[in-house]
């Protein structure tokens, strides 16, 4: 009895364990991913840009030195400053 309770135990740690590293390594990713593959602007740099005053996919370009090449990248980056400006007004976000 003891020894199939020690092995749930195990069994359930092994599992938080789990989802910890899966959710760590979800967020890593979001925070590499690429956005603009031209001029290698990843999530970091489009928050970084945000936090300085970016509200544009230009204004992040400007930010990171660089302009657009093929323009791919426009709505990604313009996509990621709309969810920024949404959680830093969540109440606002809502009613409009």
């Amino acid at each position: 009895m003891v020894l199939e309770t020690l092995y749930f135990i195990l069994q359930l740690v092994l599992t938080i364990i789990r989802k910890i590293i899966d959710i760590h390594s979800q967020l890593v990713y979001i925070n590499t991913m690429i956005h603009c593959v031209c001029n290698n602007i990843n999530t970091a740099k489009v928050d970084a840009a945000q936090q300085r005053g970016a509200k544009t996919a230009q204004d992040v370009q400007a930010f990171n030195g660089c302009t657009f090449n093929c323009g791919a990248c426009k709505d990604s980056i313009q996509s990621r400053l709309d969810l920024l400006k949404a959680e830093s007004r969540p109440g606002l976000a809502a009613a409009e």
